[in-house]
This record gives structure tokens, sequence and C-alpha cells, in this order.
């Protein structure tokens, strides 16, 4: 063989030794189970499971139809959040893997601090794997599937932030702030009850042609006794109703403390599907940073009429801050209706 020859070859094996090289590093290209992170298709996916283990945080993700995903069984999902992630399983691409020197310190830092996802798709479990911490650039994050001995670095194209912030393992995080959402022509029934205050509170029922309302055991009569428009247009304000968030300055005896006091106001809503919501408002204190702190003649509030309490189907443990603002338009009373 001449000198000639084998440089050629010398030259070929260098070429096809980084092509390898190359296509081992490329996202796109990686196959395998130790690095497929990813998702082509995310609509099989029914539940997600994400815990710390130094935090002891987990959340269980739930599919309960396209536009629906319940949290630890109890609550819904804000659907946006959920779409993020999804987002994430279906751009998520091998970087890089990890090099010998830092290889280590990556696998016990996730061993010690990693975020566990384990995900399924038609009821049965797909994939799980750790999330780790940023790499230093911050243009990575680090992975390692569940029993594989290494783990790399993975990205999305075109995104600059940490992944690892989308694995949410703070119930909290996942929450949707929807409380009553259901369109007029979903509703079944209505009950507005003001404490102490019959003649103030009311049903309505939406099982008929036209919504009947009923207060302190009389029937009214549409368009004679009530507005059956305004009646109509009240049904539409319960499409998207809200809490504010959650006040971070309560500790578990305030709250408690919070849930035994008089309930100024009872809202249920039950649906045509029998899902039955029911929220609680109490009167809060004047705080130091309520916006109103005086009454219309100068004398000093001692409740904020702003803001309330509010739990969510006897939910005692965990209170909700929700605005004037927002459920002032349904906090109506029998007289609200009645034709003048």
């Amino acid at each position: 063989m001449n000198k000639k020859t084998i440089f050629l070859l010398g030259t070929l094996i260098a070429v096809v030794a980084i092509f390898f090289l190359l296509k081992r590093n490329n996202g796109n290209t990686l196959t395998g189970n130790d690095h497929d992170f990813g998702f082509k298709s995310t609509e099989k996916i029914d539940k997600i499971f994400i815990s710390n283990k130094l935090t002891g945080k987990y959340v269980i993700l739930s599919k309960q139809d396209s536009t629906t995903w319940l949290l630890n069984d109890t609550f819904n999902v804000n659907i946006h959040q959920i779409n993020s992630l999804l987002d994430v399983f279906r751009k998520l691409q091998i970087k890089r893997p990890v090099s010998k020197k830092e290889i280590n310190i990556v696998k016990k830092d996730i061993a010690i601090n990693g975020t566990k996802v384990e995900v399924y798709e038609n009821g049965s479990i797909s994939k799980v794997y750790y999330v780790g911490t940023n790499t230093h650039d911050e243009m990575g994050t680090y992975f390692l599937m569940d029993k594989a001995e290494e783990p790399y670095v993975c990205h999305i194209p075109g995104f600059n932030g940490y992944i690892g912030a989308k694995y949410h393992y703070q119930p909290v995080a996942w929450r949707s702030k929807d409380i009553f959402r259901s369109k007029d022509t979903e509703i079944k029934s209505l009950k507005v009850e003001w404490t102490g205050q019959p003649a103030n509170s009311f049903q309505i029922n939406c099982e008929g042609k036209e919504p009947i309302l009923t207060s302190n055991n009389k029937v009214f009569v549409n368009n004679k006794d009530i507005n059956l428009n305004n009646l109509k247009s009240y049904l539409k304000l319960w499409e998207n109703l809200s809490f504010e968030g959650f006040p971070i300055d309560l500790d578990a005896h305030k709250i408690d403390s919070i849930s035994k006091s008089p309930t100024i106001l009872t809202l249920v809503l039950t649906d045509k599907k029998g899902k039955v919501t029911k929220l609680r408002i109490h009167k809060k204190g004047i705080k130091p940073d309520s916006n109103i702190q005086m009454d219309n003649e100068g004398n000093p509030l001692q409740f904020d009429i702003e803001n309330f309490y509010a739990f969510i189907n006897d939910h005692n443990k965990e209170v909700v801050q929700i605005q004037d603002f927002i459920f002032g338009k349904v906090m109506k009373t029998t007289s609200d209706f009645i034709l003048k």
C-alpha cells in the first residue's frame, strides 16, 4: 500500500469519525432509550407525575378530556401551564452528552436535588427520567433517564430559559384559579344565600324552557315579577369567575379562625352534568396595604370592601382571596331582579 493510498484511507477514517461524532451530538438524530426524553406527539399522554426528593413535594396531573386536567385528583389544572409542559415534551432535544469530567458531579446533584418525571400514555407508564440544573453557560439543562448511566444536556432550540422551571413540583404552581366557569347553557341551578337574610337570598332553576327564580318560598313570574332579560344576562356572568390568589400572610391557625367566622354569602352552582361547585365568602379584615381605609364619612373601616376571603367546596384548610371587582357582579340580591 503506497503512501498516497494510506493518506487517503486515513483521511476517510477521520471524516467518518467526525461524521459520527457530530451525529452523536445532534439532538435530532440521537436514538435509544437512555436519552429519548422527548415525544413526537403528546396526544396519548394522560398522566404526569412530578416529584422532588429534597422538598418532598409532588404533583399528579391527570387528563380528563381535551381541555381539562386535574391536580392530585382534586383541583383543576391551569390549562396554559399543562399546554406549556406538553410543548416542552414535543420540542425537547439532546444538545450533547455530559463530559467525563462533569458526569459524576451532575449525577450526584441529580440524585440529591433532581426532579423526577413519570409520563404515562394511555394509562401505562411511558418514560421516567430526572431533570437537573442548568449548565454553567445557561444554554442547556441536565437530564438523566431512569436506570441510565449517562446524563445528557437537553435544550429547546430558540429557548434560552431554564427548562427545569417547566417541571413544577409545587401544587400551587399548577392550580387553575377558575372557580366558576360554566356557560349559561350548562347551568342546571344556582343558589345565592345571604347568611341570615332569606328575603335577599334566591335560587335559579334552569331545567325548563326559561330560568325560574325562587326566593323565600316564592316563585317569581318572568316579565311580571322580574325582568327575564336581566335574569338571562345574570346567568352569563358565571363563565369566568376566578380567585386572585392565596394569602401568604396566613398560617394554619388564622385560616382555621377565618373558616369558623360568620359567612357573608354562599354561592352554589350545579351544572347539567351534576357537578356542584360551592364558594363560601367571608369578610377580610383591613390590612395596612388595603387600598381603602376609610368610609365615605372618614371613619376607619373594619373590613376590606374590595377583597374577601373564600373557601372552595368546603376545603376549610385552604383559603383564597377574591375581588369584589370580579365577584361583585354575581353577589346580587332578589331585589336586583324585581321589576320596578
